[in-house]
């Protein structure tokens, strides 16, 4: 079961890719996750979040004319780098805590 769903990473950046081609790289991101973490719960919400910002960060590397929106507005500096730092701290708080499912 994915972590998050298209219209989750829609929240955090408009695309023209199309649903499916989200789907495609959300199933790639939680791999990554899965990969790194261990399975983790689909009801974890700061799970949720990694999955939907690392599945945002492809995007925005796929197609960059695509741009960050709601929390993540690229008017305060590089959404990228916003994204990497985000990820960096969610990871270790994993990794420090073992937490798995």
């Amino acid at each position: 079961m994915p972590y998050c769903t298209a219209s989750d990473v829609r929240l955090i950046i408009n695309t023209d890719l199309t649903d499916e081609e989200i789907t495609t790289l959300i199933e790639t991101s939680d791999a990554y996750i899965d990969k790194l973490l261990g399975t983790q719960s689909s009801s974890d919400k700061l799970i949720k979040r990694l999955s939907m910002i690392l599945t945002a960060k492809a995007i925005k590397t796929r197609q960059p004319q695509s741009y960050a929106i709601g929390e993540y507005s690229e008017a305060a500096g590089n959404v990228l780098e916003v994204w990497e730092r985000e990820v960096e701290l969610i990871m270790m708080s994993y990794r420090r805590s073992f937490k798995r499912v």
